[in-house]
């Protein structure tokens, strides 16, 4: 009798043991690491995954509505994986000119194979193909491209078959099934630290910076996770960040354009003379 009291006892003693475990492996111990200014934080699912598709998940399962976010991601994984190099100095107090065409610029990196990539990533090398000028392409000059009728209606072609490319590749792929809660989490953990956490000791590389805000944008949080790297963070890691810089100089805004093209703007606001490539 005695001996099946101490082995209930026991019994008792291993569930509270093993329950203390798991909610301090769970939720303490995860919790003192995000505010660990040294600690760096490294999602186990989200990487394995194109910032593009998880953008389009988040629509899919939330109410993010970020489809310009998903092209604007697309871009910059471009850049950061060097299939499109980012050529403008950063400078925030001035534009840079060459060819009378003002910065932020980029260039197709001819020296790279696009073989693997995919059907909607080359939709946005193409695109931005048509407005390369000996080797250079102005992000402003197609700004002000776009707002143009003719060039406009090329931009909705172009973006109608990046997001027909993309829906096709996130519907064959393996992507995360099943109980999303713990995947979401994730991407919530991922949100909080590069949006609000406390980096200053953190070993943190330009690779690192590049990767944390094309992720970011993907996820719609590109501006927090902005002011949070300028907070922490000195200005000589920024600067070789060559996605925080075409953040920073608003190289993306040619996006914006082309979406105010398709669905603001009315047909007798565009200035066709800004049709120079006669689209």
């Amino acid at each position: 009798m005695e001996f099946n009291v101490l082995l209930e006892v026991f019994l008792v003693l291993l569930v509270i043991i093993f329950v203390s475990y798991v909610v301090y492996a769970k939720y303490i111990k995860k919790s003192s690491s995000l505010n660990d200014s040294n600690f760096i934080f490294t999602p186990k699912n989200m990487f394995n995954y194109s910032p593009e598709l998880l953008n389009t998940y988040l629509n899919e399962k939330t109410d993010l509505n970020g489809h310009e976010n998903g092209f604007k991601a697309t871009l910059l994984d471009l850049i950061n994986k060097n299939y499109i190099i980012f050529s403008n100095p950063i400078n925030f107090n001035s534009t840079k000119k060459n060819n009378n065409y003002s910065g932020p610029f980029v260039k197709i990196n001819k020296k790279k194979s696009v073989n693997k990539l995919k059907s909607y990533e080359l939709d946005v090398i193409n695109f931005l193909k048509r407005y390369d000028k000996k080797g250079v392409i102005s992000l402003h000059f197609i700004e002000e491209d776009l707002k143009n009728l003719k060039a406009s209606k090329k931009f909705e072609s172009r973006y109608n078959s990046w997001e027909k490319h993309l829906k096709n590749e996130y519907s064959n792929n393996k992507f995360f099934r099943g109980d999303s809660t713990e995947f979401m989490d994730e991407l919530n953990d991922f949100k909080s630290y590069v949006s609000g956490r406390d980096i200053t000791n953190a070993d943190i590389s330009s690779d690192d910076i590049n990767r944390f805000l094309v992720y970011g944008l993907a996820l719609g949080i590109e501006k927090k996770a902005m002011e949070n790297f300028e907070k922490y963070l000195d200005e000589n890691s920024l600067k070789n960040s060559e996605i925080y810089q075409i953040i920073k100089v608003n190289g993306l805004n040619f996006v914006e354009q082309g979406f105010k093209g398709l669905y603001l703007v009315k047909s007798g606001q565009h200035d066709s003379n800004t049709d120079v490539y006669g689209y």
